[in-house]
């Protein structure tokens, strides 16, 4: 097939192996350096909330990178993860000797990053500090990555049936992932069984195992949003009517996005703060993350009343028609994936002009960190929106 008759329906994207941020990731700095979610961060370290300011210490600490912490920030590179087609979720930031998952499609050999999710309870990410959580980190590197690098030397896992069976069983991809992160996690146990690469581990690294990966709800997140990014580099080497958004996510200051037709800069507007199930109280950090990246591939909060199985749980009542489509012709090409009950593919790709219109789906977070449970932002806010002229 000549490339220039690829189109979107042809990727399909595969989970591959493990890799260590510093080998997938060409920075052009010999100082040390870390990608954040979200446009590029602007002015001093000292204008970050103190949740960000936790996970920033904890980062200094688990790379090693010097005793003296001024000296470190002085020279430390911050830059946007999607820069590097790595999606980083909520406030988690990305150091070189912290572990990715590597999603790849066979057809174009685009690849997308997203770091490893620690499982529940305290995380480095969350800017938690503890020998238990550097041993765990650490473990995450020695252990858990030459286990999953055997399991799939020699098969790849595509992604497109995971997401299927995981809508039919009521996710939405976004701030629930739990059915995908178990359907995804059975296809690992047969293979896991039979390589005899449980059996070789000890009792804590049994149970490290199963936390990290066969027992969290949320290892499928990260994945996924990985895969947001092949289709934001195939949309971005595209020449088409439609302008594409190829980079969208929030920093704690601003909320931005990239697209097509003007690649080298983000349109930013202020962060929101999302709107959860309670009053927002001064405690609430405005949104972090590249996560929004899952609504625009047209999951998250656009995609609601193809999930039936959170219905009752949003309160939600389906049209008595249901749409063909769970957005605008205009949003997108057709992605691999049938909705439950119906015959109509999904379109994804979102265009700048559908912001104003969309729902983004994400979690509330403290201000010294820690997770105040689901929200959402509503993306009017898009009308706001100005161009950031200092970066590209």
């Amino acid at each position: 097939m000549k490339e220039g008759m690829i189109t979107t329906q042809d990727l399909r994207p595969g989970i591959t192996g493990v890799i260590l941020a510093k080998d997938a990731v060409s920075v052009p700095y010999e100082s040390p350096w870390l990608l954040h979610p979200g446009p590029p961060l602007s002015g001093f370290l000292d204008a970050l909330y103190p949740a960000q300011q936790k996970t920033l210490q904890a980062l200094i600490k688990w790379e090693h990178w010097s005793v003296d912490e001024r000296k470190v920030t002085r020279s430390l590179e911050l830059l946007p993860s999607q820069d590097f087609h790595v999606a980083t979720p909520l406030v988690g930031w990305v150091s070189p000797s912290m572990l990715l998952w590597v999603v790849e499609d066979p057809l174009t050999h685009l690849k997308g990053y997203a770091p490893v999710n620690e499982g529940l309870g305290p995380s480095l990410r969350m800017g938690e500090v503890s020998q238990a959580i550097f041993d765990r980190q650490d473990w995450i590197n020695r252990v858990f990555a030459p286990v999953v690098t055997d399991l799939l030397c020699d098969r790849d896992i595509p992604l497109w049936p995971i997401i299927q069976q995981a809508l039919y069983m009521g996710d939405e991809l976004h701030m629930r992932s739990v059915a995908a992160s178990y359907v995804f996690q059975n296809l690992l146990i047969e293979p896991l069984l039979a390589s005899g690469r449980l059996n070789a581990l000890n009792l804590t690294d049994q149970t490290l195992l199963f936390q990290v990966l066969c027992g969290n709800p949320m290892a499928f997140l990260n994945i996924f949003m990985a895969m947001t990014q092949i289709y934001f580099q195939y949309w971005a080497q595209q020449k088409s009517q439609a302008n594409r958004i190829t980079a969208i996510g929030a920093n704690g200051l601003t909320w931005g996005f990239r697209c097509q037709d003007d690649r080298d800069h983000w349109q930013l507007i202020e962060a929101p703060f999302a709107v959860p199930g309670r009053r927002i109280g001064p405690s609430f950090l405005p949104v972090i993350g590249d996560s929004f990246a899952c609504e625009v591939l047209g999951f998250g909060g656009q995609i609601i009343h193809n999930a039936p199985g959170l219905w009752r749980d949003m309160g939600y009542l389906p049209p008595k028609a249901p749409a063909s489509v769970f957005r605008p012709a205009r949003c997108g090409q057709e992605l691999p994936v049938v909705l439950p009950g119906e015959e109509t593919s999904l379109k994804g790709g979102a265009c700048p002009a559908d912001l104003p219109h969309m729902v983004f789906d994400t979690a509330c977070v403290g201000v010294d960190g820690g997770f105040l449970g689901a929200g959402r932002v509503d993306g009017s806010l898009w009308h706001r929106v100005t161009r950031d002229e200092s970066y590209g």
